[in-house]
């Protein structure tokens, strides 16, 4: 099953990342940098790397690099997001956020250096690539989609709340392309560009990531809802507007399906992309409701 294959994954890929943040030499900022890159999560955007990169026939190995770039790129961009003046979160994954540890002007820092050292580590390594103009396009697709045009873009439109509440539907989605289906792109983009597969096929990919990227940050809000505090930061109890605040979580789930389906259609006739068509399954599916039986009967309201 794919879950348990991101999840082997995701062990494997810690202990290399942690192996390679430990061999960095430096003071507190240095600390600071590994202490926001080996929190845990998932790994997603690294495994995306991957699936991609394996569909050309690459191996784990062969987009290390890569894969460690984007996560290095996705953790300055979580540093950076929980600052005070950001989303001011003093917790991250259940600890304490970067910031939090070791103060604003390090989590600054901090969130610099790694979206530096991604760039210098992925630029490092090129001349090790199988196929190196595909590799240096790959960069640059991390790049680009990291950037104004992309991911800081989509972010640019969360930080006021004020805004938000002007936003209908369509200017949810833009902002939740930006913010988090660009880094989705990257990730398949730079996978698909070191392999050196088709346009066709790059196309279709970067396509897929946005549908994906957009579906699943509107999982993760509706995963967010609570029956009592709709809208709300649970932690902080602050506004957290979302697109939640133009349509109804049925409606969202609705959505979320939709763009789910197109984000399979859209891949499921490449050579090898059955693990991305897994995995997309299995982050954008929800649970299927209990039905009341006579032994389980619906609670009296």
């Amino acid at each position: 099953m794919i879950e348990e294959v991101l999840k082997k994954f995701a062990e494997k890929f810690n202990a290399d990342l942690e192996k390679e943040m430990n061999a960095l030499r430096g003071g507190a900022l240095v600390s600071t940098m590994r202490y926001a890159v080996l929190g845990g999560g998932k790994r997603l955007r690294p495994f995306l790397v991957l699936v991609a990169a394996e569909m050309g026939g690459l191996t784990y190995e062969d987009v290390f690099p890569l894969m460690m770039g984007v996560e290095l790129v996705h953790s300055y961009s979580l540093v950076h997001d929980d600052l005070p003046c950001m989303d001011d979160d003093d917790f991250r994954r259940g600890r304490k956020s970067t910031h939090a540890v070791y103060g604003e002007a390090m989590g600054v820092l901090a969130g610099d250096a790694l979206l530096n050292y991604a760039y210098e580590y992925m630029l490092g390594n090129a001349v090790k690539a199988k196929n190196v103009g595909g590799y240096i396009t790959a960069i640059s697709c991390i790049m680009v989609r990291a950037g104004y045009m992309g991911m800081l873009g989509g972010q640019s439109y969360d930080i006021d709340e004020e805004v938000k509440k002007q936003f209908k539907r369509e200017d949810f989605i833009n902002m939740y392309s930006g913010k988090t289906g660009a880094l989705f792109q990257a990730a398949l983009g730079a996978g698909a560009f070191a392999a050196g597969l088709t346009e066709e096929e790059i196309t279709a990919l970067l396509k897929c990531g946005n549908y994906l990227g957009v579906a699943f940050q509107l999982k993760d809000d509706l995963d967010d809802l609570t029956q009592d505090q709709k809208g709300v930061d649970e932690k902080e109890k602050k506004p957290c507007l979302t697109m939640l605040s133009t349509i109804s979580p049925e409606a969202a789930k609705e959505f979320v399906e939709l763009d789910r389906d197109v984000a399979v259609d859209t891949v499921k006739d490449l050579k090898n992309s059955e693990n991305l068509v897994a995995l997309i399954n299995y982050l954008l599916t929800f649970p299927k409701e209990e039905k009341p039986t006579s032994d389980n009967p619906p609670k009296a309201e």
